[in-house]
């Protein structure tokens, strides 16, 4: 039961990092079912454990540390997390916006590409067939050409929190 709640709390801090540095979304599916089979068997093993040996403690560490997660994630604690550890770190690097040449970590986020655009910018932290998105900084107070979705391909800003805006570039 021991190494069952190890599993369960390694799955449990792997998905925490995942929601909070937005992870991709494949290693995050998994990550939810590893912790569904995890818990269906911590589950079953609990209720075993709290019939038969009276182990009260064994019996809800697991489903204690499921629900702490689903209530952070409920609550937006993984994602506000990884946004203050990171928020200082990539407002240094909006200062000079220049792209490193290569894939990097600023702060928890992986950023892709940095570019300066629309008067701001902007770092790329996912991209996909169709999609990519990430943080955009505007200084001085500027705020981006518009918000919400564009008439036609191009970038759709969402407020996020004061000089940084969220973005996804439609192509």
């Amino acid at each position: 039961m021991g190494l069952l709640i190890a599993l369960v709390a390694v799955c449990c801090l792997a998905l925490f990092w995942q929601l909070g540095a937005a992870g991709t979304f494949p290693t995050i599916v998994v990550l939810w079912l590893v912790l569904g089979v995890l818990g269906a068997i911590a589950w079953l093993f609990g209720l075993l454990g709290l019939l038969r040996y009276r182990a009260v403690l064994h019996s809800l560490a697991s489903p204690a540390l499921i629900a702490v997660l689903l209530a952070s994630v409920w609550f937006d604690i993984p994602e506000t997390t990884g946004w203050r550890l990171s928020r200082a770190i990539l407002e240094d690097q909006a200062v000079d916006c220049v792209n490193p040449g290569h894939r990097t970590r600023l702060g928890v986020y992986a950023i892709t590409y940095i570019t300066s655009r629309d008067g701001g910018c902007l770092f790329y932290t996912r991209a996909s067939e169709s999609n990519t998105g990430g943080f955009a900084y505007f200084a001085d107070a500027a705020a981006p050409p518009h918000i919400g979705a564009p008439p036609t391909r191009g970038i759709e800003y969402q407020t996020f929190e004061g000089r940084w805006y969220r973005f996804t570039e439609k192509s």
